[in-house]
């Protein structure tokens, strides 16, 4: 197959010629996402398997399996283009046979990234409108439908840039493309608002949790197990930071930002799974404690629940409820041994 270019001018390609970031862009794609796995099976678990849940999936489980699905995607394309074009050496011995084939692939791969991206942190945010008030989940809509269309419009670039649109993949054809760098300078700009977003959510919780009348150290637990999308965010500046040297320099360089994209969709994925499992933390504890507080595990629940009916009739008369969300906390306060006294039950609810 023939080899792309040559090394610049003063450069020792012999000396250099065993350079490959190939195998640690995989082991790092397919490594992160076998722990997203992991962690969304154990989701799925505690909300439809765990013999103590009474939720079920929902919609934001399933958009949360969408993104998984795209980052599986990404992964394979990723795969292909390091196995069959050398991503990962340096420019020079990257071998393509096939230029249009090999844009294609690279172009389906920025498009299952932000897609990934998109669905990951939309399944937290649908989460979250279940949590909210009805004036918060006005502003989760708007930051639902901002992200999916910015970073939507973003993972169509690749395709778009050029007129005819088959120009994307084969540059031989005659046409007109975008001026070079305005396709990463949008990426970069939603990059940044995704970012930003990825704080916010992260955040918001605090606002409308803190008020729940339990012991601190489980508040607190709850609400950084909430908050892990900072994780995400924090990816996601130093992908932007990237950004600017995409196209630029030696693809040895750049395929780094491949491990940057993957990682940041990965952990919003994390993000949006961990405060899912606290069942799980809870029974481990309850099996685990031994003595003082311990002996007493918190009877702690931290549940969704959609009750229906007719907003136009009392339960009274119809025998239901006025439609609503609620989060339902069951505390069993302790003594200064740590010892239950009387179960208080609190709940914070949120109209529709």
């Amino acid at each position: 197959m023939p080899v792309v270019g040559d090394a610049p001018e003063g450069f020792d390609a012999v000396q250099h010629s065993g350079d490959n970031r190939g195998p640690a862009v995989l082991g790092a794609h397919w490594g992160l996402t076998a722990f997203a796995t992991l962690l969304l099976a154990l989701r799925i678990y505690c909300k439809q398997f765990h013999p103590k849940s009474k939720r079920g999936l929902w919609w934001d489980d399933y958009i949360l399996i969408a993104g998984w699905l795209a980052l599986v995607g990404t992964d394979i394309l990723t795969t292909l283009l390091i196995q069959w074009y050398n991503m990962g050496r340096h420019s020079w011995e990257l071998t393509i046979d096939d230029p249009v084939k090999f844009l294609i692939i690279l172009n389906a791969r920025a498009t299952f990234t932000l897609t990934a991206l998109s669905l990951t942190k939309t399944s937290f945010a649908v989460t979250l409108l279940r949590l909210t008030t009805e004036k918060a989940r006005a502003l989760i809509w708007f930051i639902i439908i901002s992200l999916n269309i910015t970073l939507g419009f973003s993972a169509a670039i690749p395709w778009i840039q050029c007129t005819p649109i088959a120009k994307t993949w084969n540059t031989t054809l005659e046409g007109h493309c975008w001026a070079p760098g305005i396709g990463t300078k949008i990426w970069i700009a939603t990059g940044a608002y995704s970012a930003f977003l990825d704080f916010f959510l992260a955040f918001l919780p605090w606002t409308f949790l803190w008020g729940i009348m339990l012991r601190k150290k489980e508040k607190i637990g709850i609400l950084i197990a909430m908050s892990m999308g900072v994780v995400a965010g924090a990816f996601g500046i130093v992908k932007c930071y990237e950004l600017p040297y995409l196209g630029k320099g030696d693809i040895y360089d750049e395929v780094v930002l491949f491990i940057w994209d993957h990682t940041e969709s990965v952990a919003c994925l994390m993000a949006a799974c961990i405060p899912a499992l606290r069942v799980l933390f809870r029974d481990v504890s309850s099996q685990s404690g031994s003595s003082g507080s311990n002996r007493f595990p918190s009877n702690f629940t931290f549940s969704f629940s959609r009750k229906h009916g007719s907003k136009e009739k009392s339960s009274k008369d119809s025998g239901s409820k006025d439609a609503i969300d609620t989060i339902e906390v069951a505390v069993m306060p302790r003594d200064e041994e740590g010892r239950p006294t009387k179960a208080s039950k609190y709940m914070y609810q949120a109209d529709d």
